[in-house]
């Protein structure tokens, strides 16, 4: 039986990149059963040896570097400046979680301080879930692919991942050169295809864990398909993260770490600053500058250097984003730059003003693209309120001048993480990384994700210590 291919065109769609075989109910489930076969063997080889494949795997992909990058900008429509650090950060990625596993070790427990306990030795040691299934987005494709997989099979763990429909094919390269470092076949599998796809995936009970970031409604789908087998959820989910600019803020800081952290990949970034919450008194003077900042954009080809906005991954992506401002500015919203129709997946750069806190976009409407809503919002607290108001909670940002009074306010934000004086899309591999709320659970990161996709066991010895003056026990 002929498998069907699925045609890879990125969304200019100037010319076929590649393609990608579309797999089926069966053929998912078949994933699903060789990587349950594959995985006692390879938890069983040793860290030092699951490690040193990794690291092979990240030398085998340095010298295609830019190659990769210009696949991954062509793909994904990301800027080729930006494709190039994904591609660099993936390969640190895999170097890292191999460094990572080297180092991930149990405990000692302290059973000697307890009466009746005192002759036994605990002792904790981490071990792998069992076949984990990864689920991975279109905005940062490379990178989290190796986030979730190399953490995973540094932790004895199989995977069965699904990379996006969208933009699949940096990931079947960066596949090929784990198997090609070692990694057993059946120990990672790809499946290709769309929502069906994945729901058969996370739906399997030989699944032992899911990893999924993507949007929230897919978070809760795969919770409920969990829900009878209780297994562990990793879920990294989308945001509406509330930039608060209080009334000492330094306004050329704001806006130039605004046009870095929601601009980027187009404004399709989960952890984007979406909504800037700001003192009345300076909202017009921000308005301003962001306005500049959207005027001074170059919307074109992701592989042109001179781009600074690709093209959205879709046209109905873009199509969504300009419906989204066009409600905004029916709600109240003042539209000052920006807001044209779309040019097929490209679009112009919008600043929504003097946004209601009552309008959507100030609440749960999570803007996927390249917009700045400006909201007025008075007082420390009532900027506290008004971003927590959300039922997100990914990540957010305070800027001011008094450091006291930022920290202050971070500590009352519901959010995964705060940063003071810069951009809320802030995602450095050495921090937790993770949301509250409908923004997911639990944490990515170098040690994190591998924290999350293994388990503590405790072993005891009872009575093995010797008593006082080396009497026996």
């Amino acid at each position: 039986m002929n498998t069907a291919l699925h045609e890879v065109r990125g969304p200019e769609a100037l010319a076929r990149l590649g393609d990608v075989p579309l797999t089926g109910p069966g053929g998912v489930d078949a994933a699903v059963a060789r990587a349950g076969a594959a995985q006692p063997s390879w938890a069983e080889r040793p860290m030092a040896e699951r490690a040193a494949i990794l690291e092979l795997a990240a030398d085998l992909l340095d010298p295609d570097g830019e190659t990769l990058a210009e696949l991954l900008a062509a793909e994904s429509g990301k800027p080729i400046a930006q494709a190039r650090g994904e591609v660099a950060g993936a390969v640190r990625l895999l170097r890292a979680n191999a460094q990572e596993g080297r180092r991930t070790g149990g405990r000692v427990l302290p059973t000697e301080g307890n009466r009746g306990t005192e002759r036994d030795l605990a002792f904790t040691r981490r071990e792998p879930l069992g076949v984990v299934a990864a689920i991975i987005p279109f905005n940062f494709p490379a990178e989290l692919f190796v986030e979730k997989c190399a953490a995973a099979l540094a932790g004895g763990n199989a995977v069965v991942a699904k990379p996006p429909i969208e933009d699949p094919l940096v990931i079947t390269r960066i596949h090929a050169a784990l198997l090609q470092a070692g990694v057993p076949e059946g120990a990672l599998g790809l499946v290709h295809g769309g929502r069906e796809t994945g729901a058969r995936l996370v739906a399997d009970p030989r699944v032992d864990a899911v990893s999924l970031t993507g949007s929230t409604a897919a978070g809760v789908s795969v919770a409920e398909a969990s829900a009878p087998l209780l297994r562990p959820l990793h879920l990294e989910l989308g945001g509406n993260n509330a930039c608060l600019v209080l009334d000492d803020a330094d306004l050329d800081l704001v806006a130039d770490e605004l046009a870095f952290g929601r601009l980027m990949m187009n404004g399709q970034a989960c952890s984007a600053s979406k909504r800037v919450l700001v003192d009345p008194s300076m909202h017009d003077e921000l308005v301003e500058r962001l306005v500049a900042v959207a005027r001074a954009q170059v919307v074109g080809p992701a592989r042109d250097p001179s781009t600074t906005i690709g093209p959205l991954i879709t046209s109905a992506a873009a199509d969504r984003v300009h419906a989204q401002v066009r409600r905004a500015a029916s709600e109240g919203a003042r539209l000052v730059a920006g807001g044209g129709e779309p040019d097929g997946p490209f679009l112009d750069t919008a600043v929504l003003a003097e946004v209601p806190t009552d309008a959507a976009i100030a609440r749960d409407d999570e803007v996927f693209g390249p917009v700045f809503a400006v909201i007025p919002v008075g007082g420390d607290s009532e900027q506290v309120a008004v971003a927590n108001a959300s039922s997100f909670g990914l990540m957010a940002s305070v800027f001011s001048a008094d450091l006291e009074r930022a920290l202050a306010l971070a500590e009352r934000l519901r959010a995964g993480g705060v940063v003071i004086n810069g951009t809320d899309n802030y995602r450095p591999p050495v921090i937790p990384f993770g949301g509250v709320g409908m923004s997911g659970t639990g944490r990515e990161g170098i040690g994190y994700t591998l924290e999350e996709l293994t388990r503590e066991k405790t072993i005891v010895l009872r009575r093995v210590r010797r008593g006082p003056s080396g009497a026996g026990p």
